[in-house]
């Protein structure tokens, strides 16, 4: 079992920030110093990105989960390698600047107190999605559909329901989330249940407040007090946002391995953060680094993971913050990058019409 749990934390974080150094520069030298949160959240979304276009051909080939398995592993350690070269010649070519906001700071004990009770209520949030047992219809399926492929090998051809054989379930096949899910479990020996429901929701809790988190940096650079009630204000609103059976908070805390969960309090904040960081280098009238569109088109790759209809929604977000930019600051040429990132979400959803 503590084997298990030391691999997927490897799998889930130490991989990921890991391969965020082929896209943490940018955001590293605008900061003055090392962001890991930063490097896990978009090493994450490269992962998975990577997991979407290695998935879904195996899936439509019938191909097995060990295939898939084996050809992520190899894209992964080529990440990874790569990433180590990235951060190798980084490194001799340039040190960081040291951050002029960092020390020589007199503490702040009023921050300090929100920054605490924040800690507080994200921990709670932490124990409560992992000790306390939910209901939740759609684990039916999406659970089972993990565990039948962590233990038959076949992805989205055996009905979870009854175990009897189906056709091509497309509209789950073009968004294999449970597949990463049900990877994870057949290298770490936990079944996918306790996956899902114990493990993962300590992994992905954290990374969306820590988008939230990078979201307050960039909302409010100076930090302090400011920053601090932001993050609380958000510990507030996802505890007591259960109102509804289908609130991104309830996602967040009750769903949290289904793709939709992730889509809605992971990847979309962390799309935000990207579009609002490329307006900000626009109009201060610098050009957005080539890594800055590598992480947006494999976030938007990310949402198309998540779920069929993220492929859809990503799209419109994509094509609404890109025209708004580009009106504003009448920068035409953004078009063609932000025109490649949209190439995933474009072809999964013509995918999708084509299939269908």
């Amino acid at each position: 079992m503590i084997t298990g749990i030391l691999i997927i934390a490897a799998a889930t974080v130490l991989l990921p920030v890991t391969v965020g150094a082929l896209v943490s520069g940018p955001y590293e030298r605008e900061l003055g110093r090392s962001s890991p949160v930063f490097r896990w959240v978009s090493g994450q979304m490269i992962l998975w990105a990577g997991f979407l276009l290695v998935s879904v051909p195996l899936i439509l080939t019938q191909g097995k989960l060990w295939t898939l398995l084996f050809l992520y592993g190899v894209l992964s350690l080529c990440l990874v390698l790569a990433a180590v070269l990235v951060s190798v010649r980084r490194n001799r070519n340039r040190k960081l600047r040291r951050n002029p906001g960092g020390k020589g700071q007199s503490r702040d004990r009023t921050a300090a107190a929100l920054w605490g009770c924040a800690a507080v209520l994200f921990l709670f949030q932490l124990v409560m999605a992992c000790a306390m047992a939910y209901e939740e219809g759609d684990d039916a399926y999406y659970v089972a559909v993990s565990a039948v492929a962590e233990s038959g090998g076949t992805m989205y051809y055996v009905l979870p329901y009854t175990g009897g054989v189906t056709e091509l379930d497309l509209r789950h096949a073009l968004a294999p989330m449970p597949m990463w899910v049900a990877c994870l479990a057949r290298v770490s020996g936990i079944p996918s249940s306790a996956v899902a429901h114990v493990i993962l929701p300590v992994v992905l809790i954290t990374m969306a407040h820590g988008t939230y988190y990078l979201l307050s940096r960039r909302l409010f650079p100076e930090g302090g007090r400011k920053a601090a009630l932001f993050m609380l204000l958000i510990q507030v609103l996802v505890l007591f946002g259960g109102y509804s059976l289908y609130s991104a908070e309830n996602f967040l805390l009750v769903r949290t391995a289904q793709g939709k969960a992730i889509l809605a309090s992971l990847v979309i904040p962390f799309l935000f953060l990207l579009f609002l960081t490329i307006a900000e280098q626009v109009q201060e009238e610098q050009k957005p680094a080539p890594a800055v569109w590598v992480s947006l088109a494999a976030a938007l790759a990310a949402g198309c993971l998540c779920s069929t209809e993220g492929s859809g929604l990503v799209a419109l977000l994509m094509g609404a913050a890109g025209i708004c930019t580009v009106v504003c600051y009448r920068r035409w040429k953004l078009f063609i990058p932000m025109a490649g990132c949209l190439a995933t979400p474009v072809c999964m959803s013509l995918l999708y019409f084509l299939l269908d």
